[in-house]
């Protein structure tokens, strides 16, 4: 315990593994290309057999004038999430490529 009133953990009350698991997992993200993320999304897309599924199905109905208007928040969360999900296979990919 610090005299100046400074909270500093103990040696044993701090979780170096964590740090550490962090820091590589920072290192992989930053070693990540946009590339690489957009292959992963495409990938992602590809193994969707079903085209209503698909990000961009509404956008096409709509420019087929079969469907009124696309919700742009749902649209804009639905790319979100696949390229989450690929950045997240892609870290963890490169995480595993470390062992």
């Amino acid at each position: 315990m610090s005299t100046y009133d400074i909270a500093v953990p103990a040696p044993d009350e701090h979780d170096y593994h964590a740090d550490l698991c962090q820091q590589r997992r920072r290192r992989a993200m930053q070693s990540l290309d946009v590339g690489d993320v957009l292959a992963q999304v495409d990938d992602l897309i590809s193994q969707e057999p079903d085209p209503a599924k698909h990000p961009l199905y509404p956008v096409v109905l709509w420019l087929l004038d079969r469907q009124g208007r696309v919700d742009g928040g749902a649209f804009w969360r639905q790319w979100q999430v696949l390229v989450d999900l690929a950045i997240e296979q892609l870290v963890e990919a490169r995480l595993q490529g470390e062992n």
